[in-house]
């Protein structure tokens, strides 16, 4: 599994809005798709 970073996962949820299900940064707009959390987990997406 990847390494943790406390501090870039703070700073995540602080951008994080409900609202519209993404990560709002001075860059723009940012969402996680199942793809994107397939790669982070390792976890197959294929299947039921």
């Amino acid at each position: 599994p990847p390494t943790l970073v406390h501090g870039a996962l703070t700073a995540l949820i602080d951008r994080w809005r409900p609202e519209t299900h993404s990560f709002h940064l001075p860059c723009g707009e940012m969402t996680v798709t199942l793809e994107d959390w397939s790669m982070i987990t390792a976890m197959p997406i294929e299947g039921h």
